[in-house]
């Protein structure tokens, strides 16, 4: 035998021995695997919701708060239109305008938020300060504007109501499920090959989850990276306020002032966050800004945890909708985990206008009415910039906190929050004893093509089955280093590979025959039998392998999960019908010296 010969056996050596420690751990119920083997191979194959069954949980979309969302970004659209209509700014500048023209426009026209009937009905409220500006507005101006409002009342007065058309509203909350269902979608997809199901159902505005096969203690992590909102908003804070210190003053027990030249509150300890959320709400805040709140350094002398407010501008001149990919980064002075993000050409465009017009002022990131950061814009920012996390907690922490934030950034931000309705831990669906028959009419399904092939391939058939046992262990040591989970379409999948797998050695076998019965040698027919059905093999294993990366790329959820088991599947039928199969021909002629070769 060549020096070549013992290298490819390496390969098959070293790649079954890996696929064995690989997959060690998920049949270590009945093969107890050693700590060491564990420790480098902790992922195995988790059963799916349909085989051993996994977390059912049920969400509410709480629809009104994107309702009022929207409607507040259609307030401020209300607000510039408003300085068109009464002749303080032309239509070309109603996107460009600035606070001193702002203020000259509210004090002719203000609009406010308002909620009535308990906040059943969202309305934008139209107050002006002479009559000569409110007779210039009609309903023909409001119809052409803004299609999603109406007048519900004071056309011609001073203050006019405008509510958002009942039929919009219909169309606002399936938007917010759907969306919720893609979004909540995609999160799971990205956390590995879960195949979740993810039902939506408009009409109650609730969300059904079912995850199958995952680890008890990985479910609190899948909660939270689902029911996290994720949105993204960049806004100026305004340190400059007049009145801030007046608005923050008097505060209450455990909540303090820091009165210096950037007026805030803070408070510290387990329920500092609560407390000062608890005050902001009877701050009469203006109705163009908004105070939020944010980590700050811990003081072990006044209760540890530290939280402390911004006063900030309500509209968010960059938001999470404008962003492109986000990554795990480290700070390359302290090397804390953050997360990187990139903005798409509109989100740049956006950001380098922001950040060159308040050179100086602080610009606070904020994530789900939380600021992570509010750093001083020293200069014009474009594409790029970065999050920092709590610099105030562990490095395990942040760098998890890290991860899960890239995910539901790179998934997508929820359009409403959502409110847990039910969970619950579900059996097998289909019934124990129907995962039995099916196990077993897997198991004698491939014992039977196994037996074939040895009986009317002799030894060419005993190579194929060795190789689709080695196939099979192969596939089953990926899926176990991947963390896969196993449900039915999967199963589909594996039974698949065992046909692809046996047709590749088929098409090898046959092509040896006719080598074989033109009389050439048995080391001769080896040789010119792989050579020439190669292709023929490389061909149907491509086609296949397209099929499954459409079904891959256009998929989800089980769907998905059949798609990545066949490419998987695909890759180690290959490698056992035409690398592992003629190494054991190889030995076979060779090492042997076979004179006959039995190929049925």
């Amino acid at each position: 035998m060549d020096r070549g010969w013992y290298f490819r056996l390496a390969i098959v050596v070293g790649s079954t021995v890996l696929g064995l420690l690989a997959l060690w751990p998920s049949v270590d119920r009945w093969l107890p695997a050693p700590d060491i083997v564990k420790e480098y191979f902790d992922n195995q194959i988790n059963p799916g919701l349909d085989i051993k069954g996994g977390l059912r949980l049920m969400y509410e979309v709480e629809v009104d708060e994107y309702i009022r969302d929207r409607r507040d970004r259609i307030a401020e659209q209300v607000q510039r239109q408003c300085g068109v209509l009464i002749g303080v700014v032309s239509e070309e500048d109603a996107d460009d305008i600035d606070k001193e023209t702002m203020s000259k426009i509210q004090e002719r026209c203000k609009v406010e938020r308002v909620d009535k009937d308990g906040g059943a009905v969202r309305a934008i409220r139209l107050t002006f300060s002479n009559q000569a500006d409110a007779d210039k507005l009609s309903k023909t101006w409001v119809r052409d504007y803004f299609r999603d409002l109406r007048v519900a009342s004071g056309v011609g007065d001073l203050v006019v109501d405008l509510h958002m058309r009942e039929e919009q509203l219909g169309n606002m909350r399936e938007t917010a499920v759907r969306q919720s269902e893609r979004t909540i979608t995609n999160r799971i997809d990205n956390l590995g090959v879960l195949e979740p199901t993810v039902i939506a159902r408009p009409n109650d505005g609730d969300i059904i989850i079912e995850v199958p096969g995952a680890q008890e203690s990985s479910f609190e992590r899948i909660k939270a990276i689902i029911s996290r909102t994720a949105q993204l908003q960049f806004k100026i804070v305004d340190d400059e306020a007049a009145d801030l210190g007046a608005l923050l003053s008097n505060p209450p027990p455990g909540i303090y002032l820091n009165a210096d030249s950037q007026p805030y509150l803070e408070a510290f300890g387990k329920d500092a966050r609560e407390l000062l959320r608890d005050h902001i709400a009877t701050i009469p805040v203006p109705d163009d800004h908004e105070i939020a709140l944010g980590r700050q350094e811990p003081d072990p002398d006044r209760g540890g945890e530290g939280w402390r407010t911004y006063y900030m501008y309500r509209v968010a001149d960059v938001t999470g909708e404008d962003l492109d990919d986000a990554a795990v980064g480290f700070d390359p002075q302290s090397g804390s985990p953050e997360v990187d993000f990139t903005m798409n050409t509109r989100g740049a465009s956006r950001m380098a206008d922001l950040t060159g017009a308040s050179i100086g002022k602080r610009m606070a990131i904020v994530l789900d009415d939380r600021v992570e950061s509010a750093p001083v814009i020293q200069g014009q920012i474009g594409a790029r910039g970065r999050i920092t996390l709590g610099a105030y907690l562990d490095r395990n922490t942040l760098l998890q906190e890290a991860k899960d934030l890239v995910v539901v950034l790179q998934a997508g931000a929820l359009p409403a929050p959502l409110r847990p309705a039910n969970e619950q831990l579900i059996g097998p669906t289909l019934g124990q004893d129907s995962v039995t028959k099916g196990a077993r009419a897997a198991l004698i399904g491939v014992l039977l093509v196994l037996i074939f092939m040895a009986f009317y391939y002799q030894v060419a058939g005993l190579v194929a089955d060795t190789m689709v046992v080695l196939n099979l262990l192969l596939l089953l040591g990926v899926m176990s280093g991947i963390g896969a989970t196993l449900t039915l379409p999967g199963v589909a999948a594996i039974a698949l590979t065992v046909g692809m797998a046996v047709d590749a050695n088929v098409l090898i076998t046959e092509r040896i025959r006719e080598e074989l019965r033109l009389g050439k040698s048995p080391r001769s027919a080896v040789e010119q039998g792989f050579a020439r059905a190669y292709s023929s093999v490389f061909d149907s294993q491509l086609t296949t392998a397209i099929a499954g990366v459409v079904l891959w790329q256009f998929g989800t959820g089980p769907i998905k999960g059949f798609a990545t088991m066949l490419l998987i599947g695909i890759a180690t039928s290959l490698f056992t019908g035409t690398f592992c199969s003629k190494v054991l021909f190889d030995w076979i002629v060779r090492g042997l010296r076979v004179q006959r070769l039995r190929v049925g």
